[in-house]
């Protein structure tokens, strides 16, 4: 009676036993699986940006070296297309944007215009006057010489101190540390910034003109530096709006690489400055 006693309470030790293995089995299969579909879903998640998610308010000009590389790299070309005209054909307007010395091989395999220093420019076809006193430029570059005051954008003439002076331009001197912004006084204002840390690099940099405030200038989306200045804006009305030259004699162009170029006849604020660079680092792949 005592050794059928001992047999029973061993069998039911035995099937607890197997059940809690089984139990527990059942638990780790289940949480492996829906830890992978947790993963699964995440990595499903990510977003993917085009074109179409940087901010359309306010665009007038778009010139994005995707968009212009996508019938093949080294294809010959002398224009780079203004994009706007598909997301805001409403404010933006039809002129050819003229890409002045570049071979076929300017453009380079990651969908950017390689600029030589020497005598490469883009020349919009706009008129400086039509962007008024409030506007903003967006673009990614990677800048190869930061020296001798060489131009990012614009075209200004005169020197400080002279009158008259005229002109929209941002550029750099490597030597000074400084980026300067010609187009609020007559005395260009500038944002210190050490070059030699940009250089070789793949950077998002937006500048923001507000006629009777000044300029503010954002690198990869975040706010760098600002450069008051109460007076207005004065555009130089005998000259285009150029992409990779700021200045007419000396020459003064831009030596790097540019993968687009944004405008905007407004003033981005912050949330739509991240907007943009979100879709920009992840579109022409740019390192934090």
């Amino acid at each position: 009676m005592v050794n059928n006693m001992r047999r029973k309470r061993r069998r039911q030790k035995k099937t607890i036993i197997i059940l809690s293995l089984s139990l527990l089995m059942v638990i780790t299969v289940g949480y492996a699986a829906f830890s992978t579909n947790l993963s699964i879903t995440a990595k499903g998640n990510i977003k993917e940006f085009t074109i179409e998610d940087y901010v359309k308010d306010g665009l007038f000009a778009f010139y994005d070296g995707i968009e212009n590389t996508a019938n093949g790299h080294g294809a010959p070309t002398d224009t780079w297309y203004n994009k706007a005209l598909d997301l805001s054909p409403n404010t933006a307007t039809p002129i050819k944007n003229t890409l002045n010395n570049f071979t076929a091989s300017s453009w380079t395999n990651d969908n950017g215009l390689l600029f030589n220093g020497i005598d490469n420019y883009v020349d919009s076809g706009y008129n400086q006057e039509i962007f008024g006193q409030e506007f903003t430029f967006s673009f990614v570059v990677n800048i190869t010489d930061g020296s001798e005051y060489r131009g990012i954008y614009g075209y200004h003439i005169g020197h400080a101190n002279e009158d008259p002076f005229y002109g929209i331009s941002m550029q750099m001197n490597g030597q000074k540390g400084d980026f300067f912004f010609h187009g609020t006084s007559y005395n260009p204002t500038f944002v210190s910034v050490s070059i030699d840390k940009l250089l070789n690099k793949k950077k998002q940099y937006t500048v923001v003109y507000q006629g009777g405030v000044g300029v503010k200038l954002y690198i990869n989306g975040k706010f760098f530096g600002e450069a008051l200045d109460n007076s207005y804006i004065v555009p130089y009305p005998e000259y285009n709006f150029i992409i990779g030259q700021s200045h007419p004699a000396p020459e003064r162009y831009f030596e790097g690489t540019m993968y687009d170029f944004i405008i905007y006849k407004k003033v981005l604020n912050e949330e739509e400055i991240m907007q943009n660079y979100k879709a920009d680092r992840y579109r022409y792949k740019i390192s934090t």
